[in-house]
């Protein structure tokens, strides 16, 4: 077993860096954990961790903000898991009633899609990230994140058609 190197402290310019990056990137931050279907005061505190994560790393990573997003979708995904647990645990699924209003009903049926099949149309879509970007952040290769896309569009098209 290897020892792990203590990370370096941040020093005061690091520091500042550092709340710099905090201020432009929260918001964004926020936006895609609500993307991915977490809701407000979730996807607050999940931005709020994957900050800490970064921060124990910051001094060495060469792509924070890409980090950041990482952290993010990777946190939602276990959200997503630890609310179907509960949901499975207490058996008892609300059930959901969409709104007939167009990007209201968008969201309803994103939120009904399995997770990997929005967080891909979402990483994608909303967030324009590349097939290889969404493929690291899932843990999967780039061919199944197309996969995902085609199965998530496909089962958009269907409730949302008249």
């Amino acid at each position: 077993m290897g020892v792990q190197p203590e990370p370096s402290p941040i020093t005061v310019a690091d520091a500042d860096v550092f709340t710099a990056f905090y201020h432009g990137e929260y918001s964004p931050a926020v936006r895609l954990a609500r993307a991915l279907g977490v809701s407000t005061p979730a996807s607050e505190d999940l931005v709020q961790d994957a900050f800490l994560r970064v921060h124990e790393r910051f001094s060495e990573l060469v792509n924070p903000g890409g980090y950041l997003r990482t952290v993010v979708v990777n946190l939602c995904r276990d959200w997503h898991r630890r609310q179907g647990r509960e949901r499975r645990h207490l058996s008892a699924v609300e059930p959901s009633t969409p709104v007939s209003l167009g990007a209201r009903e968008l969201l309803d049926v994103l939120q009904r899609l399995p997770y990997r099949w929005r967080a891909v149309l979402v990483l994608r879509y909303w967030a324009d990230w590349s097939e290889r970007e969404i493929a690291t952040a899932l843990g999967c290769r780039p061919g199944t994140v197309k996969t995902l896309a085609a199965r998530g569009l496909a089962r958009l098209r269907k409730e949302l058609s008249p």
